[in-house]
C-alpha cells in the first residue's frame, strides 16, 4: 500500500544508445597488450522508481569487444563480439544521471587464438559469459544524451584450454556513447 502512489506515478521510457568502446582483457600471458577499439549499440528501458530521482535503466547491447597484442612486430586484434545484458540503477542529479549496476555478456563469436611459438591454434578457447559491474555518467538534454560508462568484468573468460598461453583475464570497457529517448 505504501509503493502504490509511486507505482502509480511510474513513467517509463525506451531509447537508443551507441558508441565507441576501449576495450581490453587482463591476460597475464599475452604480449604487449593493448586496448581493442570497438563500437556498442542497443536498447534500453528507463523505468522511474521515485519520480525524477531514482529509475532502473535495462539495456540490451551488441559489443565488439577484445584486447590487440603484438607477438612479434605484427599487431593482432582477439575480436569478442557480445550481446550485453546491463541492469544499472541510475540516480538522477538535475540533468545528470549516476548509474552503477550487475551486467552479463553472452559471447556470440567464436574467436580463436593463435599460439605464435608452436605454430598452432586455439580452438574454442574462451568461455561464453562474462558478468560484472557497470557505472557511469549521463548528461541529458531535452531528448538527448551523451554518456560515458565503465564495464569491469569479474568473471576469468579463458578457458582450460587457453590458460597455459594467456593466463587468466578478465575484461574492462571503457564507453562513449549518444543516445536518445524516444
Amino acid at each position: 500500500m505504501l509503493m502504490s502512489p509511486i507505482a502509480s506515478h511510474a513513467q517509463t521510457t525506451f531509447g537508443i544508445r551507441a558508441g565507441l568502446n576501449a576495450t581490453n582483457i587482463s591476460f597475464d600471458l599475452l604480449p604487449d597488450r593493448s586496448e581493442r577499439i570497438g563500437f556498442h549499440a542497443g536498447f534500453f528501458a528507463d523505468i522511474s522508481v521515485l519520480d525524477n530521482f531514482i529509475s532502473i535503466q535495462p539495456e540490451v547491447s551488441y559489443s565488439v569487444k577484445g584486447a590487440a597484442f603484438k607477438p612479434l612486430e605484427d599487431r593482432r586484434i582477439l575480436n569478442m563480439d557480445y550481446i550485453d545484458l546491463l541492469l544499472p540503477v541510475a540516480f538522477k542529479l538535475g540533468p545528470i544521471d549516476v548509474q552503477l549496476g550487475p551486467f552479463v555478456s553472452y559471447l556470440i563469436s567464436t574467436p580463436d587464438y593463435e599460439v605464435f611459438n608452436e605454430n598452432s591454434i586455439l580452438v574454442d578457447a574462451f568461455k561464453k559469459t562474462d558478468a560484472g559491474l557497470t557505472g557511469g555518467l549521463s548528461y541529458n538534454f531535452n531528448k538527448m544524451f551523451i554518456g560515458v560508462r565503465y564495464n569491469h568484468g569479474f568473471v576469468d573468460v579463458t578457458k582450460d584450454n587457453s590458460r597455459p598461453f594467456l593466463g587468466s583475464g578478465k575484461s574492462s570497457v571503457g564507453q562513449v556513447s549518444l543516445g536518445y529517448r524516444f
